[in-house]
């Protein structure tokens, strides 16, 4: 049998205790110090890294960019959507990626085509491979349907430039 009886044996508890290593015995001294919730610093740091990317995007780190850039997406297929993407050239020229320019492909103004044929030569270069493809795929398909003469060579044109560069 044991030397002890039960009630003299100490618990686990003040065992850790005496040694200083009980996580309860952190836990109070952590509140005697004054320390915040756990993950609250991690929480706050997103946030200031969240506020420094916005504040260094400028014009396009604001809400109403995000508005109309999305109102660009949702309208794509009805009756206002060239108005979206004129609205959103006016306020803050072509977007930066290749999505949404793909989508402005489709507005079927030949002036905002031109541009945007050319803006998407300029973002190929930093394009994924996905994207270079679907850009190379979207610009034959409008070499080959599209109304207009101009847009018609433009985009062959930038087709195979692109095609020359992979």
């Amino acid at each position: 049998m044991s030397d002890y009886d039960d009630d003299e044996r100490p618990s686990w508890r003040e065992i850790d205790k005496k040694r200083d290593r009980s996580s309860h015995v952190r836990q109070e001294k952590k509140e005697r110090s004054g320390g915040a919730r756990p993950g609250a610093d991690r929480y706050e740091q997103g946030r200031y890294k969240q506020a420094l990317e916005k504040l260094f995007q400028g014009k396009k780190g604001t809400l109403e960019y995000q508005k109309l850039h999305n109102a660009i997406h949702k309208s794509y297929g009805s009756s206002t959507f060239l108005a979206h993407v004129q609205k959103f050239i006016k306020a803050y020229g072509l977007p930066q990626d290749v999505s949404t320019l793909l989508l402005i492909l489709d507005t079927k103004d030949p002036d905002t085509m031109l541009m945007t044929i050319d803006k998407l030569k300029e973002v190929a270069a930093s394009a994924t491979a996905r994207e270079k493809e679907d850009i190379k795929r979207k610009l034959s398909i409008l070499s080959m349907t599209d109304r207009s003469g101009d847009v018609k060579e433009r985009a062959h044109e930038v087709a195979e430039e692109l095609k020359s560069l992979s």
